[in-house]
């Protein structure tokens, strides 16, 4: 019922909804604010965060958001050209390449979420430290990866 291709699929769509944490854009003024942005004030509210450490955070995020730009932006050429190539009936050897400069990118935007998370891990307490475990066991429990 489900195979390796959806297992992949699925952790796709974690990793990105994890990333979305880290590189949403602030919602305008009077509007709903973004699932990320929301995602975002959940995690420094869960962790109860002080003043000091939230300015910490917004400014290790928005560093990681604007190093996360531009490769944002390729990733959505390429969707557009792997589309693209899949309804031309391009070759499989096309498709393999275009999928493959995908997932470099994608691993690019991993390698940025997790220095950013990197710097921000030294200056959580002890217990903070816990609740952000905890909640990751959270997550990897609900997307199928083990307690």
């Amino acid at each position: 019922m489900f195979n390796g291709k959806w297992l992949i699929g699925m952790t796709t769509v974690a990793a990105l909804a994890a990333a979305s944490v880290l590189w949403a854009q602030a919602p305008a003024p009077g509007s709903r604010p973004a699932r990320g942005e929301r995602a975002r004030q959940f995690l420094l509210t869960y962790l109860g965060l002080t003043d000091s450490q939230k300015t910490q955070a917004k400014g290790i995020f928005d560093a990681a958001r604007a190093q996360a730009a531009p490769i944002a932006a390729q990733l959505n050429q390429g969707r557009t050209a792997l589309r693209d190539a899949v309804k031309a009936g391009k070759p499989d050897t096309e498709l393999d390449a275009l999928a493959t400069q995908q997932g470099a990118l994608m691993g690019q935007l991993a390698a940025i979420r997790a220095k950013a998370l990197a710097k921000m891990y030294p200056m959580l307490t002890p217990e903070q430290k816990d609740k952000l475990d905890q909640l990751r066991g959270f997550v990897r429990g609900r997307f199928g990866h083990g307690p």
